[in-house]
């Protein structure tokens, strides 16, 4: 596309380049400059859209809340399948655009992506309690043990020297093999998201109308 045919700038199309950008190059990359380069203007043009670079961040983690959003099917069924499918969306975009995965966790709640994300996150619970607070707990549970888990994944993906499989720690060398090759990250996270989402039903939901096992989360 030439300069002459280049679509109108807009929010989306700069938000969405600049996603580009940060897949392509790393989120420390970006700049106002290299953005207006790849759109083919001059970085002040962009400022008619954007009004600085933390809203141009704001607007690139909205452009992923929207990719979120894109890719959950909001299933029939309990909530637990609904915040399953939810996470799983949550996780298929993370690891397609990586480098711009701290713009999901590191920024304040305020894009107008974020509460949409979240308006959707609410409706997963319509029809198992009306408690928004028991909600938000449910919630703030999955999204801590997903976040951490995808840091953890990214952390331990650098290649680790192996344990002799025998002598002093031939049990860990075991252990980690069944950790790390046996098996799968899919199976892994599958199966605790799995033993997750069953002890949250256990605690806040199936108890609920039992104030002694409540009780912990009121305090």
């Amino acid at each position: 596309m030439t300069v002459t045919e280049r679509a109108p700038l807009n929010r989306a199309l700069i938000a969405e380049t600049a996603l580009s950008l940060i897949d392509e190059r790393g989120l420390d990359q970006l700049s106002m400059r290299k953005l207006g380069a790849e759109l083919g203007v001059e970085a002040m043009s962009l400022y008619n859209h954007v009004d600085s670079k933390d809203d141009l961040l704001d607007a690139v983690a909205d452009r992923l809340y929207e990719h979120i959003l894109d890719a959950y099917t909001e299933p029939d069924g309990p909530w637990r399948v609904r915040a399953a499918e939810m996470a799983l969306s949550y996780v298929s975009v993370a690891a397609v655009h990586p480098n711009a995965f701290p713009l999901l966790v590191g920024r304040p709640p305020v894009s107008r992506g974020e509460q949409r994300f979240l308006d959707r996150v609410v409706a997963i619970f319509d029809g198992t309690t009306d408690d928004l607070r028991v909600a938000a707990l449910a919630f703030s549970v999955v999204a801590n043990w997903v976040v951490g888990t995808l840091v953890q994944q990214a952390s331990s993906a650098r290649e680790l020297p192996d344990l002799a499989p025998d002598g002093e720690f031939a049990r860990v060398a075991t252990f980690r093999r069944e950790l790390l090759v046996n098996l799968s990250r899919e199976e892994r996270f599958a199966e605790g998201l799995e033993t997750l989402l069953h002890g949250i039903q256990a605690r806040y939901f199936s108890a609920e109308r039992d104030p002694l096992a409540m009780r912990s989360s009121h305090p």
